[in-house]
This record gives structure tokens, sequence and C-alpha cells, in this order.
């Protein structure tokens, strides 16, 4: 508990952190203004254009994504990794600290950018007078399903960050890989692709696009994920000497 404390005070104390959050709400401010005001209104009657127009907020899974990663990446930079190494001898329990930590700044990322996106796309049906065509159950799906994918995609950075450990290569390579490759194989392999990080977390946030797994099983494959790079990274930063 200890050293989970010590991760959570690294998260909410440096300006990385800020910055992604500001970053993030720009980014959904953006998206949905644009959205929402330029979308003519049969293109946000259906259920299907305000699920896409009102889950704008999934966004902050790639930002809580990125924290995840500097959690890791940013100790090695820098050189912090030492002293935390050295106060807490046990590696393991360290990244685990690191896994707990993120899952819960993913959710503080999920709460702001899908009650951000929610909001404004929401006051923008109504100030249109766009009738609402989302069930509850709907909404309770997109809601929590953002909350549980930020929090997954944020232990997913930090697994991926413990691999690559170079936070510049980490950086690109996570973006590389959510904005390109799953991109890709979801396009020419959706057999293979819709159980990428980015199309599982389309599936549990309750997005109908065709070929995506139930909203139930792709939260399986983005934990999945998440246990899997974990079980990679931990070994390899154990091992590892730390220059």
């Amino acid at each position: 508990m200890a050293q989970i404390r010590a991760e959570l005070l690294k998260v909410r104390s440096t300006r990385t952190t800020l910055g992604l959050a500001l970053g993030m709400i720009a980014l959904i401010l953006l998206f949905a203004l644009l959205t929402g005001l330029v979308s003519k209104t049969n293109g946000l009657a259906s259920p299907e254009d305000q699920r896409q127009l009102l889950s704008l907020g999934s966004v902050a899974g790639i930002f809580s994504a990125l924290a995840g990663v500097l959690l890791v990446t940013s100790e090695f930079r820098f050189g912090t990794i030492r002293p935390t190494f050295l106060f807490t001898s046990q590696r393991p329990r360290v990244l685990a600290a690191k896994l707990v930590a993120s899952l819960l700044a993913g959710i503080a990322f999920g709460v702001i950018g899908e009650g951000i996106g929610f909001a404004i796309g929401y006051v923008i049906l109504v100030a249109r007078g766009i009738s609402f065509t989302l069930s509850g159950g709907d909404v309770t799906l997109l809601i929590l399903g953002t909350l549980a994918a930020t929090a997954l995609w944020a232990a997913l950075g930090v697994g991926f960050g413990a691999i690559v450990r170079n936070q510049v290569g980490a950086v690109i390579g996570l973006l590389a890989w959510g904005f390109i490759i799953d991109n890709l194989l979801f396009g020419l392999v959706p057999s293979v692709g819709r159980f990428t990080p980015t199309r599982a977390q389309d599936a549990l946030i309750g997005l109908k696009t065709d070929h995506l797994l139930s909203p139930a099983a792709g939260g399986l494959a983005l934990l999945a994920w998440v246990i899997v790079l974990a079980l990679i990274g931990i070994p390899l930063v154990t091992r590892r000497d730390v220059n």
C-alpha cells in the first residue's frame, strides 16, 4: 500500500500528467463541438449516430495509456528508478504498484473525458432540438465501459513502458500501435483486428461497427492485453540492469 501511495503521488504531482489532462480536454472539446455542430440534423438522429457523438470521451483512453507509459519510462529516463529500486528491492512489487496506480489514474481520466464529452454532446442534441434516442442501458454501457477502458488502457501503458523502457520509443510505438496498426488490421483482417486494444475498447463501450466483439468479449480482450504485457514487462524489468 505504501508503494501504491508513492506511485499515486508521482502521477498527481508531475506536470506531465497535468499536460496530458489538458490536452485530452482540449481534444475532446474540439471533437465534440465539431461533430455536434457541423453534422446535419439527420446525421445525429439515429441511436448509433448519437452513440458515436457521446462516446468521443473515450479518446481519454489514449491519454491514460500515455500516462501509464510515462509512469515507467520517465523513471528510467531521469534515473529516479534507481532510488525506487533501492528503497523497494522487489522490482515486481514496484511494477505491480504502478499497475494499480495507473488503473486508478485511468479511471480519473475516464471520468473527466467522458463527463465532458457526454455533457457537451447531450447539450448540443438538446439545443438543436434532436430527440435523444439512446436507452438507459446504452448510456450505462457507454459510461461504465469508457471508465473501464480508460483504466485498462493506463495499465496497458505501464506494461508497454516496462517492455520498451525508452520514453520516446514507447510513446511513438504506442501511438503508432493505436492509430495505425490497429486500424490497418481491422480494415484488412477484421477477424483479427477486432481483438486489438482499440477495437476491444470500441466493443466495450457499445459501438455497433461491423465485426466488433460483444461488449463483454471486448472487455475481456482488453484485459487480456493488460495481463500479457504485464507478464512480459515485469520479468524484463526484473532482469535488466539499470544504468
